[in-house]
């Protein structure tokens, strides 16, 4: 509205409305000022709706998807604290804290098959120990009794060595899942950036 428009009194605005009503061009021109005002307006309305259901729709993704941020963060550090706790178990210790990355789980891998290997080498020592002794006449029992043993632990050792190769699997499953939440994450954030 302009100045002009605003200074004016209801008794003046009236008086020129009479005026502008009573010739059959002015009654044409007030309808069909009010017609184009109208549409004009509901151009306005349209597109505050189609603003608003924008607005509707991008917050419903963020309602809907942003849990998804929250529960890839949370995955993220359990997973640091699975990995620094499986690089933390050392003999003899049950809880250590140092910071640990997929190199330290990757070294727990490793170190558990050359402790297999290790420990098969112990035990076919063991066995050839065995049947020296039992070549040079010792006792059969006692010869017995050192190949029972070394048999079992290279049964304990495949056991050993299985288990280092699930570790390893596990270690390569968890930087590999990290990855890709570390590539989500960053990619909601850069989006996040962008908004």
């Amino acid at each position: 509205m302009s100045d002009a428009a605003r200074q004016i009194d209801q008794d003046e605005y009236d008086a020129i409305e009479e005026a502008v009503l009573a010739s059959p061009k002015g009654r044409w021109f007030l309808e069909e000022y009010a017609r184009r005002n109208r549409f004009a307006n509901t151009e306005d309305v349209i597109l505050a709706i189609e603003r608003l259901y924008d607005l509707a729709r991008e917050t419903s993704a963020n309602t809907r998807f942003g849990f998804l941020y929250h529960d890839m963060q949370q995955m993220r550090r359990a997973m640091n604290e699975t990995r620094k706790a499986v690089a933390a178990v050392k003999p003899g210790e049950r809880h250590h804290n140092a910071e640990t990355g997929p190199d330290a789980l990757a070294a727990v891998a490793e170190a558990a098959e050359r402790a297999a290997g290790d420990i098969a080498k112990a035990a076919e020592r063991l066995q050839e120990i065995g049947e020296t002794l039992r070549a040079a006449g010792a006792d059969t029992d006692l010869c017995d009794e050192i190949e029972t043993h070394a048999s079992g632990i290279f049964m304990a050792s495949a056991y050993h060595e299985m288990t280092g190769k699930r570790i390893s699997l596990i270690v390569e499953a968890l930087a590999e899942m990290e990855n890709h939440i570390e590539r989500v994450i960053s990619h909601w954030e850069d989006e996040a950036a962008k908004a």
